[in-house]
């Protein structure tokens, strides 16, 4: 053993600083040519505080927007005789959300589709108390409660599989244009909803884009089997 001698110290031995604090508590330094240690002594925590205040919630909020289409089928709930040929219109929706599983969510949605039909398509159509039709325009109001599931990422890129469903409800209302008043009807029923897509991560671990393939009916009464291509942007909080 090498003797304690003020003479003659041990070569690795260091005298203490007059400017330290003999109360202090020893931290082992780390050796030449290592890394620091960054974790905690329990559970792998993070020391720097900065490092926990920027840890991701299992929140988020989606929105996006998209195309809607709309099968022909016939409006009878809503006074309309004939197939009506709804043209391609718009989808759009917002979703809030929580990600309490790497791979499951729950969200609640919201959202609103529009579609019309041209003057010129309207030939052998009519609807009850009107002489004439020459314009319908369907907007579909969902409120849904919706199960998400996404993969991990395919072969180490940034790229997920997505697939869901959902059940809730659906507010539609029909403006009929035509002779000799316009008129507007409307109902409120139950729906179901299913999805898939790909969900692309950009490299922001808050930031995630879909492009998805929705199909959206109501359970029971008039059917509308709605369908649409949505491009949505989800930030997590």
């Amino acid at each position: 053993m090498w003797a304690d001698d003020a003479a003659n110290p041990h070569p690795l031995s260091q005298p203490p600083s007059p400017l330290a604090n003999p109360n202090a508590e020893l931290v082992d330094q780390p050796l030449p040519g290592a890394k620091p240690d960054i974790k905690g002594s329990e559970g792998g925590s993070l020391s720097n505080p900065n490092e926990e205040a920027n840890a991701l919630t299992p929140f988020y909020v989606r929105t996006g927007i998209g195309l809607s289409f709309v099968t022909t089928v016939d409006y009878p709930d809503f006074g309309i005789s004939g197939d009506v040929p709804m043209q391609p219109g718009f989808a759009t929706g917002l979703m809030l959300g929580a990600q309490f599983h790497k791979n499951i969510a729950f969200e609640i949605e919201g959202g609103l589709l529009y579609n019309s039909v041209y003057q010129n398509q309207l030939e052998g159509i009519s609807a009850t108390n009107l002489n004439g039709v020459t314009n319908i325009q369907l907007f579909q109001v969902p409120m849904m409660g919706n199960l998400i599931f996404r993969t991990d990422p395919l072969a180490g890129s940034k790229i997920r599989l997505v697939a869901g469903g959902g059940a809730g409800g659906i507010f539609r209302q029909v403006f009929i244009t035509g002779s000799p008043n316009d008129v507007t009807r409307s109902q409120t029923l139950s729906a179901f909803q299913g999805f898939g897509g790909i969900q692309i991560n950009p490299g922001e671990p808050d930031l995630m884009v879909d492009v998805q393939f929705r199909y959206l009916n109501s359970i029971a009464g008039q059917s509308v089997p709605s369908m649409s291509i949505m491009g949505t942007v989800t930030i997590r909080f």
